[in-house]
């Protein structure tokens, strides 16, 4: 029931009469439909995107209207007629801010070709990177990760400033957010030994990070389980968490692995003794699979503990090979790796260790740079070897030079409980994916059909097939919820300021067709795609224009080293 004071009814005019519905309203409720709330601008607009669903971000019901733009900021979002240099009329179709990307290993694929294709066709126009790795720094005993972070590029860089400034003067599609990695930070300061920091060590890696903050980094970010990430203990990872939150920033973590929800329990952990924001990366296998864990997120929630997290709609993961033997054979980078296991006692302990869980890996299938091996499964692979699973995946490792990838058998049983993730408030979604164009082979071999799809699979099965989610709130989820968890002001809604991040889409047709056989297939339904307000998508098909910018976190320092 709405109620109306006294006061609000006793301002009228000289004459005492009431105000009118429509002004009492206004006061009221000034911020409750900007569409009405804004005048048409005076001056002709650039662009004028007329008739379409708008679905601003905002989670709140689909409007029919108009959004204007002129240069790369959005001036008008209404029903009013608009004068335009050029019209799109997009009867029928949902206008929406572009996507945001929570989670993404585009360094690889935009230091490859900085278009995005694969994203950019799925409406995604801001990529968010960095995880236990980054693009920076990369210094002293640090290595690049053949998987994620080695550029097809010579590299001219060392800190995460020089990885932006390297794309801002290559050209990107896409606009780019990254993290400083804690591994990436350790590897630059102790590489990839498992041993207890020293004070000097651990001063420096303060350093790094504050340093990559001053850059414009949004926050640290860790993958747990990885090596050398893996070697810190959570008092060490409060203590660098403490860093990135003295500068506004956020912390987000691909969780360490353990029984129950021990993960969980030391992110809540880190979140609540260094006082910072916490995402967690890729939680939809784990929430399909174990009840309680959402109830922990939620309960750390109620006691103010401010913890979110981001999915993809996949019930297959994608991950090092390596990551499949004990952590105590993944010290040292590839090389270390690769020389320890072709010692036959470490050998024989670690396949004894690996058949303990006998049948897990058979199904997995390999991604590789070597076609004799991208596609097969390890059961495929071990039986052309004539050796165990576990043999012919200590040889693989020792042949690739530990590079390489595996996926996870499909399991359709899972496919609605994985969709259910959406469903809660504090979900918003990541693909975990890589920004790369259809028909290339990389270094390791074929991706994730997350790459293509996660964004149009939301909207054509978890939105229109299964009822999971409304358009809108799926579009809230894609927009405003992950630029407001960032930090980012100007991005993330249809409004008069905003810059222009635009997706025109059909929610009827809109749909993904990358499979797990052939994933480097481009979305269809998507009509335009803008970044910042000039077309990367055009009438469905790609422009090969690279408006992208870098954007910068909120402890940016303009012209730190």
């Amino acid at each position: 029931m709405l109620h109306i004071s006294a006061a609000a009814l006793g301002r009228a005019g000289k004459n005492g009469a009431l105000m009118t519905a429509a002004a009492l309203l206004a006061l009221l409720l000034p911020a409750a439909s900007p569409l009405f709330a804004q005048s048409p601008p005076d001056t002709e607009a650039d662009l004028l995107i007329a008739n379409g669903k708008i679905v601003d971000g905002s989670g709140g019901p689909w409007r029919q209207g108009n959004v204007a733009i002129k240069g790369d900021t959005i001036v008008y979002v209404g029903d009013a007629p608009v004068r335009a240099k050029k019209i799109i009329d997009a009867k029928g179709q949902a206008v929406s801010p572009g996507f945001i990307d929570m989670h993404a290993h585009s360094e690889f694929g935009l230091s490859l070709d900085g278009r995005g294709l694969g994203k950019i066709t799925q409406g995604v126009t801001t990529e968010v990177l960095g995880e236990h790795l980054s693009a920076g720094p990369v210094l002293g005993p640090a290595v690049d990760d053949p998987m994620m972070i080695t550029p097809p590029v010579k590299r001219s860089w060392t800190t995460l400033g020089g990885f932006f400034d390297f794309l801002t003067k290559k050209g990107i599609g896409p606009n780019v957010v990254s993290y400083v990695g804690a591994g990436q930070v350790r590897a630059s300061v102790m590489g990839y030994e498992n041993r207890t920091p020293t004070a000097a060590e651990m001063g420096k890696m303060k350093e790094l990070i504050a340093q990559a903050m001053q850059e414009g980094a949004f926050g640290l970010s860790a993958g747990l389980v990885y090596v050398p990430n893996s070697f810190d203990t959570t008092a060490q990872m409060i203590e660098l968490a403490k860093v990135a939150a003295g500068y506004g920033g956020i912390y987000s973590v691909h969780m360490r692995a353990g029984e129950g929800n021990a993960g969980l329990l030391e992110t809540i952990q880190i979140a609540k003794g260094a006082h910072i924001p916490t995402e967690i990366f890729h939680v939809g296998m784990t929430v399909a699979h174990d009840p309680n864990f959402a109830r922990i997120v939620e309960q750390a929630r109620s006691e103010g503990i401010d913890i979110t997290a981001n999915a993809y709609p996949y019930t297959v993961g994608w991950t090092y090979v390596r990551q499949l033997i004990p952590v105590w054979a993944q010290e040292g980078d590839a090389s270390a790796i690769t020389a320890r296991l072709k010692q036959p006692e470490v050998r024989a302990r670690v396949v004894k260790e690996m058949q303990q869980k006998p049948g897990q890996y058979a199904a997995w299938t390999v991604s590789s740079a070597n076609l004799k091996f991208d596609g097969h499964t390890f059961k495929q692979i071990a039986d052309s070897m004539h050796e165990t699973v576990e043999d012919a995946m200590v040889d693989f490792l020792v042949t690739q030079k530990a590079e390489g990838f595996q996926i996870g058998p499909a399991d359709p049983s899972m496919d609605q409980k994985e969709a259910e993730t959406f469903k809660y408030p504090w979900v918003d979604v990541g693909s975990d994916g890589i920004a790369l164009p259809a028909g290339v082979h990389t270094s390791f071999g074929r991706p994730h059909p997350r790459s293509f799809g996660t964004f149009t699979h939301i909207l054509a099965d978890v939105v229109r097939n299964r009822h999971v989610l409304t358009l809108e709130e799926a579009v809230r989820k894609m927009t405003s919820q992950p630029a407001n968890r960032l930090g980012i002001k100007d991005r993330g809604q249809l409004r008069e300021g905003m810059k222009a991040d635009v997706v025109v889409f059909n929610p009827e047709t809109v749909r993904d067709t990358s499979t797990y056989a052939k994933p480097d297939q481009y979305s269809q339904g998507i009509a335009w795609v803008l970044v910042n307000g000039m077309a990367v998508v055009a009438d469905g098909k790609p422009t090969n224009a690279l408006p992208g910018r870098v954007l910068h976190g909120p402890g940016y320092k303009r012209g730190s080293p």
